[in-house]
């Protein structure tokens, strides 16, 4: 099961580059349903109690833009459970993940 996370409240920047997602099992990269395939990249969330380091996954080619230290939009923001070895995890999905223009604001979907 997923559930949205209304990102209107948060700002992100990137901490580390996006990197393919692979298949523990075959090492071949991850797709989505639609063939896309799957990276993940660690991010800064920030808000105004705080901020949290979060990995997030999301499908396509990522912009040779987003490296460390870029404001980046992240659309449709959802967690779900997710089965990690013989436990249980949390695991944080998004549409997309791309460098914020220089006119926009640092939130989620906008």
């Amino acid at each position: 099961m997923q559930w949205p996370i209304d990102t209107s409240a948060f700002s992100f920047l990137g901490s580390f580059p996006p990197e393919p997602v692979f298949d523990r099992e075959t090492w071949q990269q991850q797709a989505d349903a639609n063939g896309e395939p799957l990276y993940c990249m660690e991010l800064m969330c920030f808000w105004e109690e705080g901020a949290e380091v979060l990995t997030v996954r999301f499908p396509g080619i990522p912009s040779v833009e987003l490296r460390q230290g870029t404001p980046v939009k992240v659309t449709d923001l959802s967690i779900s459970d997710c089965p990690i070895d013989a436990h249980q995890g949390l695991a944080f999905q998004a549409a997309r993940v791309e460098p914020l223009g220089r006119t926009g604001h640092a939130g989620g979907a906008a």
